[in-house]
């Protein structure tokens, strides 16, 4: 499960370390992206098909970022017998969690993100015997290949597991048992200074990074408001937002239009969800494209 707590309970992951895994598996795709083009669909297929392994390209990392969230909040443990001389539970080091919220973290910058120029101009909407399908990325433009739903998918992939609110919960009572260990609060800040607060950048990167700040920001609502998170958790959510909500209000000032926007569309919405925290306020972001094997055939 997204929530589950063993840091080695998880599928279609490679490696021996879950983060250093993940920073390698980046760094192929990295690469997948910068050469991906014409070649990847056959001859005489219509451009608008490359969609499909643009898909599975763009979102390589999906598993293994959820191998390395499993290790943030994480407890080795084995069901041990007396006697048996078996490790019973063990709290995953401090420096392991913080190591893989790194990983984590590096996911979501614009730069891995962002779609090169050359490659969107091979993407046109879908031609009429070829339709878009849920394997493709939703599209929030109409006909036209959309990159910010792209990142905007990828984005709520590694930000929906850090902040799952059972990872949430072992969190707090990790830190509480050993201050050694990052606490919720710790890394709801490096999220927000990872996103809200990385330092501006231009182009579309600039969208893109503005629309993983709004998943951020959707995640952290919806956790200060899921049913199934400690009163603490939520707690800590709701400190978290009005601390952004205060920090947005200083920055709506900027002379970039975008930016400006983008920061009072922020307050507004915390504004509003503070003043009245209903569920039907954070409506559901898409989901991303299903990737995980769902059946064989023989």
């Amino acid at each position: 499960p997204a929530g589950s707590a063993h840091p080695k309970t998880h599928l279609w992951d490679n490696g021996t370390d879950a983060s250093d895994e993940l920073i390698r598996v980046m760094q192929v795709r990295q690469k997948a992206l910068a050469r991906f083009g014409e070649n990847n669909i056959r001859e005489g297929r219509p451009y608008s098909t490359l969609e499909e392994p643009l898909v599975t390209t763009y979102l390589m990392h999906r598993y293994q970022t959820e191998a390395a969230a499993k290790v943030l909040g994480g407890l080795h443990y084995t069901y041990a017998l007396r006697g048996d001389g078996q490790l019973i539970t063990q709290i995953a080091s401090a420096v392991e969690q913080r190591k893989a919220l790194d990983a984590l973290l590096a996911t979501l910058q614009p730069a891995a993100l962002t779609l090169p120029e050359p490659l969107l101009r091979l993407l046109p909407p879908a031609a009429g015997e070829f339709p878009r399908t849920r394997e493709y990325f939703r599209s929030r433009t109409g006909l036209t290949f959309d990159p910010l739903a792209a990142a905007e998918s990828a984005a709520g992939v590694t930000l929906g597991l850090i902040l799952h609110p059972e990872r949430a919960g072992r969190l707090i009572q990790y830190n509480a048992r050993d201050p050694r260990n990052p606490g919720l609060g710790e890394v709801i800040d490096r999220i927000v200074a990872a996103t809200w607060k990385r330092p501006a950048v231009e182009g579309l990167a600039a969208e893109v990074g503005r629309t993983v700040d709004s998943v951020a920001l959707h995640q952290l609502m919806a956790l200060s408001l899921d049913a199934r998170a400690s009163a603490q958790v939520r707690a800590i959510a709701m400190q978290k937002l009005e601390q952004l909500r205060a920090y947005a209000s200083t920055q709506k000032t900027s002379t970039d239009p975008g930016r400006r926007a983008h920061f009072q569309y922020a307050e507004m919405r915390i504004r509003k969800l503070l003043e009245d925290p209903k569920p039907a306020n954070v409506p559901r972001l898409p989901e991303p494209p299903p990737g995980m094997p769902i059946g064989c055939a023989n």
